[in-house]
């Protein structure tokens, strides 16, 4: 089936080739300015659908701040100015390896109190 597809198109592309080459200089010209009409027609239709769908986002951004600023129970990211997450310690990025050493010792002391208390209890390997 799709070579039929294939072969057609080419007898046709060719047949509106030799018809082209036919005409004479003065045809070719209006076919050409035809051509050139109905692109100039098609690019302005598609401008003014970008602009209309430009429009249309806009009013329902406008239309949706409306309704958020008018709600009494806004999310608490439409309300709050202040940044609380900067005062964190916790959360500060390590930005030297002298901070992950520190950090590891500090790790390495909870683990080894988590593993005295883990020698307390009774567990599977070892008899009560």
């Amino acid at each position: 089936m799709a070579k039929h597809k294939l072969l057609a198109g080419l007898l046709l592309g060719g047949a509106a080739y030799a018809a082209y080459h036919a005409l004479d200089l003065e045809q070719r010209e209006a076919l050409k300015d035809a051509a050139r009409d109905r692109y100039n027609a098609l690019k302005d239709r598609a401008v003014d659908y970008a602009f209309y769908a430009a429009d249309a986002a806009d009013d329902f951004k406008a239309s949706l701040d409306d309704r958020l600023a008018a709600k009494d129970d806004a999310p608490a990211w439409r309300s709050s100015d202040v940044d609380d997450t900067a005062e964190d310690a916790d959360d500060d990025i390590v930005l030297s390896s002298d901070q992950v050493a520190d950090l590891s010792a500090a790790d390495d002391a909870t683990t080894d109190e988590a593993a005295e208390a883990d020698n307390d209890e009774p567990t599977a390997d070892k008899p009560v």
